[in-house]
């Protein structure tokens, strides 16, 4: 109970202790004056107007937060009482016009409050959400617990308490009061009345009089008959627009006195224009958001509502997203944990981003499909458009290179020598994978070395043949051939997937099962060729890439082919193999694990398949969160499996192709 009341005490005193309930704020005055700026004020009206709406289109959704916290991970709730609140908060209001009139109160006042009304029957059930004014809501202070409650203001001068749990306040944090908000409307106050006194002297003038008043003189006292008679004739002939610069006619003496201000002299033009600039500038609101623009097209359009979503409509539903998840779903007790609203993003895409994630993706399907994957797997994968029709299906891919290799040694040299150090040198403490990603690794040195010599070639023909500083275009085209690279990773994945398969036969020996390797042919032969020749390249064209920025960055005016190159082989020597252990680690493992589920699913058509898999994840000491959470998971089948493991390691892995999670099967029930 001790710690409970501690925790629950604020730090310091935010209001006087010498009273139970202290009330420094007995209401807001100043709130209904800046309420009602809004329908006098027509540039004031336009701004509250504009965000307020555009807070009020954007959805919202419902989601139960991932264990591994990222927004991608989340699954759409679409049931749910407090989803159903919040889509029509009360019998009177849509969403749409309850998020709107609470912007409103926010951008005029800096403060904006719900009322939760509840079921009398079952308190602990909130109903609807109901807007209110903020002039009628006083927060009552508490000298050790920092807010006691809430007290309504009713249009008769009625006061009703409020608890807590019963108003959510929406606000711009005031820096002189804890307990209110605080709008740049309440900033501006001198100069939104400077604006409105400014409209109604113009309206006056032509309501009163064509011209502005001035005196008229008289030698003596008037009677009041006198008076009366010189007045009521005056605003007959000169009262009102139809009577402007009619002659005016003195008698007895009378004398007309100037004292008129010319509408140039009240410089109401340059007023109403430093009004608006001001009034903007306590928003935020550049011109063009108002609809202020000189010269427009469609790139400045679309930047414009870019800039209007991302700096004045985001941060206003950042507020309400805070409230919602912070006050609101904790009324729903145990119902709504781990639950969360979220908005869907208003700022628009930007063009050019579409176009190169166009192209990317454009880029990489095209390499898919040339490696022998499916046009239906392919649009899967990269997420394209559904309206997209493959002419023909994609070629069966084939272990032989893809083009003519490089001078060099062949594929089965290198892979001879291989299998020669394997055997003769293995390495103690390390698994097999490991030994073949080294001694890939070593035979890959000739491969890189003719990789390099292709791109050297052409970069020294692209400065000697190229005109000028066009000439750097020709860089663009650097490619090189990846199909001995291919045809030497396929091997070793054969390798690695044959001893997998060894693996998984020992495995269910153990435990009393005898089941068949799964043969590298068919299905599984693809599959090994068809990531083989994907890794080799992309391989192949991130050095290329690598080599056409390299030779742009030291192609200096003036230099030859020759210099270009030297510069850039020089480079290029210089790499480590980082990138190409991590690949090539990745397509190994990724072999061991095609290997392993081939024989587990010819063991499950033989009718000798596992009871079920368990992840084995923690491998060293480099294992991710994500994969120590799901190791020793159970799997009940072997396509759970799959979905989990689709290609080489845990799909979630932070390490993403350096993962090395597997899955052990287990006979029985235990």
């Amino acid at each position: 109970m001790l710690a409970r009341a501690v925790t629950n005490k604020a730090p310091v005193p935010y209001t006087s202790r010498g009273a139970r309930f202290a009330l420094p704020f007995s209401g807001r005055n100043d709130a209904v004056s800046q309420m009602q700026a809004m329908g006098t004020v027509g540039t004031l009206f336009s701004i509250v107007h504009r965000t307020s709406n555009a807070a009020s289109q954007v959805d919202w959704k419902l989601w139960r937060r991932a264990a591994s916290g990222k927004d991608e991970d989340r699954v759409e709730q679409t049931s749910h009482l407090a989803l159903d609140i919040w889509r029509k908060p009360n019998p009177f209001m849509p969403r749409q016009e309850f998020v709107e009139s609470t912007q409103q109160h926010v951008d005029l006042t800096g403060e904006g409050w719900w009322v939760v009304a509840r079921n009398p029957r079952m308190r602990s059930i909130p109903l609807e959400l109901w807007p209110v004014r903020p002039d009628r809501m006083i927060p009552v202070p508490h000298p050790q617990d920092f807010l006691a409650g809430y007290i309504y203001v009713s249009p008769d001068g009625e006061q009703v308490p409020l608890r807590l749990d019963e108003v959510i306040q929406l606000r711009m944090p005031n820096p002189m009061d804890p307990y209110r908000g605080m709008g740049p409307v309440q900033s501006i106050l001198a100069e939104l009345d400077a604006t409105r006194y400014s409209a109604e002297w113009n309206r006056n003038f032509f309501v009163n009089s064509a011209l502005p008043s001035g005196i008229i003189e008289a030698p003596q006292n008037l009677g009041d008959e006198e008076f009366n008679q010189l007045r009521d004739r005056w605003e007959e002939q000169h009262r009102g627009v139809a009577a402007a610069h009619r002659v005016a006619i003195l008698e007895g003496g009378l004398k007309w006195v100037d004292r008129k201000f010319t509408q140039r002299d009240m410089q109401f033009v340059e007023l109403r224009q430093v009004s608006r600039d001001v009034i903007r500038e306590a928003f935020g609101m550049p011109k063009f958001a108002l609809g202020d623009v000189d010269d427009v097209n469609r790139a400045v359009g679309e930047a414009s509502a870019a800039w209007f979503a991302e700096y004045l409509t985001v941060p206003r539903l950042e507020r309400i997203k805070a409230a919602l998840n912070h006050d609101f779903l904790p009324l729903f007790g145990d119902t709504a944990r781990d639950l969360e609203f979220d908005y869907e993003d208003p700022v628009p895409p930007d063009a050019e981003s579409r176009d190169r994630e166009r192209t990317s993706k454009a880029t990489a399907a095209k390499l898919y499909v040339d490696a022998g994957f499916t046009g239906e797997s392919v649009v899967e994968a990269l997420d394209l458009p559904d309206t997209l029709v493959w002419k023909e299906p994609a070629p069966q891919p084939s272990p032989a290179p893809a083009a003519p290799p490089p001078p060099g040694p062949s594929p089965d040299a290198l892979l001879r020598r291989l299998q020669v150090r394997a055997a003769a040198d293995p390495v103690t403490g390390r698994e097999d994978w490991e030994d073949r990603l080294e001694d890939l690794l070593a035979e890959w040195e000739q491969i890189s070395e003719d990789q390099r010599r292709e791109l050297l070639d052409q970069i020294r023909r692209v400065v000697d043949e190229g005109a000028g500083e066009g000439a750097a275009q020709g860089l663009v085209g650097l490619a090189v051939s990846s199909g001995v690279a291919a045809a030497l990773l396929e091997a070793v994945m054969v390798l690695q997937a044959e001893a997998a398969a060894g693996r998984m036969v020992e495995v269910a020996a153990a435990q009393g099962v005898a089941i068949e390797p799964a043969p590298v042919s068919g299905a599984l032969a693809a599959a090994l060729a068809a990531g083989a020749a994907v890794t080799a390249a992309l391989l192949a064209s991130s050095l290329a890439v690598a080599a056409g920025r390299a030779a742009l960055r030291v192609w200096a005016p003036g230099m030859t082919g020759e210099q270009v190159a030297g510069r850039v082989g020089a480079w290029l020597e210089s790499l480590t193999d980082a990138g190409l252990r991590a690949e090539l680690g990745g397509a190994i493992w990724a072999a061991e694990n095609l290997g392993r589920f081939a024989t587990l699913e010819l063991a499950i058509a033989d009718g000798r398949g596992a009871t079920w898999y368990e992840a084995s994840e923690i491998r060293d000491s480099n294992t991710c969160f994500q994969c120590r959470d799901i190791d020793g998971e159970r799997f009940d089948t072997l396509r759970d499996v799959r979905e989990s493991y689709p290609h080489g390691g845990f799909f979630a892995c932070l390490g993403t192709i350096r993962c090395r999670g597997t899955v052990e099967p287990h006979w029985g029930d235990s």
